[in-house]
């Protein structure tokens, strides 16, 4: 049955001690369909110590010109395509953000992944609300010369670390140039609204939704609890019937697997992962076509 929705993705951040190279020959393998790349310098690369997700990450597409051409060959080849772009554009630094652009559209017009301003920096949120729009209407222009669609992950410790205070931004923008990343695993830390309610605010301007999950662990006493990267199976959010309700919405666009958990190395989550969301899609699938079934009788 899960040949009624194939666009299953992952996000190459959450494979670390991977080559881009590695990654696309496991996906082809594994039959996955799309990726949104990571993209940052990689000079600093030390294969020395443990691959790391933030800061020493193997699976990163450099941000100039023949990287990204490169990336784009082989992926075509491949026949994977390139969703999106995740460069980390600090808010305000318009000539990066330009530049990125200008690199997805090379990269067949993929999205490009923004961040909201964080949180705890001294300025209220009216400022920095108000900073991040003026920063969103800088690039507008370039944005709809190329027909790059900006994407807005709904993050934690952000401005927009729900899908209310992301929409809160996006209603301002038309949905083809400004959309919503739904992160799942995100809304577990911060944020969570109810996922009906959260995919009807968030309407067109909802791109691809990102799955992961994550776990608490009680701290010392009386300090609370603390989160870490769990595995999507075991984590605190009900990933099942999540994406039961965001397919039951006519979803039609890249389910985007991140998972950060270490419990498996990154060859292992590859095939895990991509064998546990074609079983949940099938069960919903299923689920759906009972009662269509049902409803016809």
């Amino acid at each position: 049955m899960t040949g009624m929705f194939n666009k299953i993705g992952i996000n190459s951040t959450a494979f670390p001690s991977l080559s881009p190279e590695q990654l696309v020959e496991a996906m082809v393998k594994l039959g996955y369909r799309g990726i949104e790349w990571r993209v940052a310098e990689t000079n600093e690369l030390n294969p020395n110590i443990s691959w790391n997700a933030v800061s020493n990450n193997r699976c990163t597409v450099q941000p100039n010109l023949k990287s990204i051409e490169q990336i784009t060959d082989l992926c075509k080849q491949a026949n994977i395509e390139i969703f999106g772009l995740s460069p980390y554009i600090p808010v305000g630094d318009k000539n990066y953000a330009l530049k990125m652009l200008d690199l997805a559209h090379v990269a067949n017009h993929a999205r490009v992944r923004i961040w909201a301003p964080f949180n705890g920096n001294g300025s209220t949120y009216q400022e920095r609300y108000y900073q991040f729009r003026k920063f969103i209407d800088e690039l507008l222009m370039r944005a709809e010369e190329l027909n790059v669609q900006l994407a807005l992950e709904i993050h934690q410790r952000t401005i927009c670390s729900s899908p209310s205070l992301a929409v809160r931004v996006a209603e301002h923008y038309p949905h083809n140039l400004l959309g919503v990343i739904y992160d799942m695993g995100n809304l577990a830390i911060e944020g969570r609204e109810d996922v009906q309610l959260s995919l009807d605010l968030i309407g067109k301007h909802l791109t691809h939704v990102q799955i992961k999950n994550v776990g608490y662990q009680p701290l010392a006493e009386n300090e609370g609890w603390a989160w870490y990267w769990e595995t999507i199976e075991n984590g605190v959010l009900p990933i099942p019937k999540m994406l039961s309700t965001v397919i039951k919405n006519n979803f039609n666009d890249w389910l985007s697997i991140e998972d950060f958990s270490s419990q498996r190395s990154d060859l292992e989550k590859l095939k895990h992962n991509i064998e546990l969301i074609r079983s949940y899609l099938d069960g919903d699938f299923y689920a759906i076509e009972k009662e269509l079934v049902a409803h016809a009788k």
